[in-house]
């Protein structure tokens, strides 16, 4: 392809001409993203502002004229050119298209054709579609102009402005019989096809940078999309189909969900950090430098050190007659009743009473590696001084816990442990890898299956087949990697060989307490009364949740893929009883596809054509381009009728 566009660039270099996903504006008219070749004029700082957009503007435009249109596009905007955009308003363009300015409509006509030239005898599947972005402000109003071939077949298309009116005034009879005639078709082979778009709440910040996207006032977007096949505009709300859309920003400050998300990011940090030493060597990263926690620029860095000594503090203070919950977990009372709850409560107080799983939620909110290394040796130095016996659940079985016991308790060899375990940094980050990947599998599993409306969830994930070999899986993985190198996750294995050296069994580092309650007690919803028999109604959409964030044929493939695109949308059908109460209100835009039946393939002109009519209050476009069509609006508009 780059071959194909490169005399495409050296013949027009001021312009913009690239391969890319087709922008908002053209999946509008196209309803599918796709890879596109777009061409326009790009703003050099990207701005909201259409005053910025329209001050770039003014030194691109000239005079625009295309003949022949293949299609007509009617849209209808809302009261237009204000000042500024409020980015916390809705809006149908991208940020990033805020910078898109349209070119003229001789120089898009001579770009496309010349580009036409260069893919005419391209095979169908190496042809891509180019849509250029053109200045509307000549007669026609033009505002896209598209153009495809190869050695098979020549398409062409163009989006024009027809002006404003209200939504009760399209006739969609008229429009059917329009093309039509166009077509040389009878009216009874035109097949109709409408959508639209409702606005529950929240609003898309898709094209948001990572900063702005966890600081955005909203959360993510609820949406729903309809579908019909009828000549009228207004939703059929008993026969449409529907479909339930949400996008979700992962790491949004105001999601309770960033409990468990905070030691997500600082596992696959760690991961990375144990990655990279294993195939270079400890010294070949800078422990001061590597970045653990998950960081936002709104969040107050905590004071990690003060943290750990006020754990330390607690610990000694309560000892062995600390009040413990069922089960350890915390963030789960007789009084939760729904998910939000427990993870707003595991936000503030953790979700377990468990020493290692509290000085994991102060570990993994390490600026870097060695602050982690420091506070984590800096807590074993105050624990083999044998001042405290810290609580450590029956259940955690990791190196760390029975490091921690052993050091309570005494031990001959604690310094010299302590001093090579700070000198072997890969052996302490595995230890508290596995610290953290085991606690955050257990809320995952555990506190999540406590709660009424995760009974689907629960159902598959507190098997104890699957429980336990994912455990098993990542402990495997975290000790192959670190067993490889010259480390291991057993502290004491390396003073196996000295003359006053002791061997420990890892079994007998703790002593279970038949009277303690486990977490596997408090999987059964039924046994504590959560839910009746009788499935919830919001399994449906669990079972889709579950298998787009989990099941293997998830998009989302790796934690590294949700740090650098924190945005994920969900779509699922629904049925539209659930939701006729929204579909009787007005919509956020509808759209109408024209084309002939599939019976009708060969009646007619002899070509495939399609029509398509947008109506929306908002901007397709970004500011460059409805600008002019607001000075066209103001001027053509009848009585100020706006759809």
């Amino acid at each position: 392809m780059s071959n194909i566009l490169q005399p495409v660039l050296d013949l027009y270099p001021k312009y913009s001409i690239e391969k890319q996903k087709c922008p908002s504006y053209v999946e509008m008219f196209t309803k599918k993203i796709e890879d596109v070749v777009m061409v326009y004029l790009k703003i050099k700082q990207t701005s909201t502002s259409a005053e910025s957009a329209g001050k770039v503007n003014k030194n691109v435009e000239e005079e625009l004229d295309l003949t022949g249109s293949p299609l007509k596009l009617d849209l209808s905007l809302h009261t237009i050119l204000d000042d500024t955009l409020i980015s916390e308003e809705a809006q149908l363009w991208n940020k990033e298209e805020a910078s898109h300015v349209p070119i003229s409509i001789e120089k898009a006509r001579e770009i496309a054709n010349f580009y036409n030239m260069s893919i005419a005898k391209l095979p169908p599947q190496d042809s891509i579609p180019m849509w250029i972005l053109c200045n509307p402000s000549s007669e026609g109003a033009p505002l896209l102009l598209t153009i495809q071939s190869n050695e098979e077949f020549f398409s062409r298309g163009i989006v024009t402005y027809d002006g404003a009116m209200c939504l009760e005034e399209v006739d969609v009879e008229e429009l059917v019989e329009k093309y039509a005639k166009q077509e040389s078709l009878s009216a009874d082979l035109v097949d109709v096809l409408v959508d639209c778009k409702y606005s529950l709440s929240g609003l898309s910040y898709s094209s948001r940078n990572t900063d702005e996207l966890l600081n955005a006032p909203h959360g993510g977007a609820t949406e729903l999309r309809c579908e019909w096949s009828a000549n009228t505009l207004i939703t059929p709300f008993i026969s449409c189909k529907v479909h339930f859309e949400q996008e979700v920003i992962v790491g949004h400050l105001a999601s309770p969900c960033n409990a468990i998300w905070k030691s997500v990011h600082a596992l696959h940090n760690i991961n990375q950090i144990l990655v990279d030493m294993t195939a270079a060597g400890s010294s070949s990263v800078n422990l001061e430098t590597t970045q653990i926690r998950f960081t936002n620029p709104s969040l107050k860095h905590p004071n990690n050190s003060k943290r750990l000594n006020q754990l330390l503090n607690d610990t000694e203070a309560y000892a062995y007659t600390a009040d413990y919950p069922e089960g350890g977990c915390v963030c789960v009372t007789d009084n939760t009743t729904t998910l939000k709850e427990c993870l707003s409560a595991m936000n503030v107080k953790g979700s377990s009473n468990d020493f290692i799983y509290k000085l994991w939620d102060i570990l993994r909110d390490s600026e870097s590696a060695e602050e982690l290394i420091n506070l984590l040796i800096q807590a074993l130095k105050f624990i083999s001084t044998g001042k405290i016996r810290p609580f450590i659940d029956a259940n955690n079985k990791t190196y760390l816990s029975k490091l921690v016991l052993k050091l309570s308790r005494g031990h001959s060899q604690a310094s010299k442990v302590l001093k090579n375990l700070r000198s072997s940094p890969p052996q302490a980050l595995s230890l508290v890898a596995q610290v953290g990947t085991e606690k955050t599998m257990w809320e995952y599993t555990r506190v999540m299956s406590l709660l009424e409306h995760s009974f689907f969830i629960a159902g598959i994930w507190t098997s104890d087949n699957r429980t336990h070999e994912s455990i098993e899986q990542i402990n495997q993985t975290i000790q192959d990697m670190t067993m490889g190198g010259e480390y291991s996750l057993n502290p004491f294995e390396s003073l196996s060989s000295g003359d006053h050296s002791i061997r420990l069994d890892c079994e007998s580092f703790y002593e279970d307490d038949p009277n303690e309650l486990t977490v596997d007690d408090f999987a059964s919803l039924k046994k504590h009364g959560l839910v009746s028999d009788k499935r919830d109604a919001n399994e449906p959409i669990a079972a889709r949740l579950l298998e787009y964030y989990v099941s293997e044929r998830s998009p989302v493939k790796t934690v590294g893929q949700l740090i650098s695109d924190p945005v994920q949308r969900t779509s699922m059908p629904i049925a539209n009883n659930v939701v006729q109460e929204h579909l009787k209100k007005p919509a956020f835009w509808y759209r109408m596809v024209l084309q002939r039946k599939e019976k009708a393939a060969e009646m007619g002109v002899k070509r495939d054509s399609k029509l398509v009519y947008a109506f929306t209050q908002l901007p397709v476009f970004p500011p460059a381009v409805w600008q002019n069509l607001g000075k066209r609006n103001q001027l053509n508009k009848r009585g100020g009728r706006l759809i």
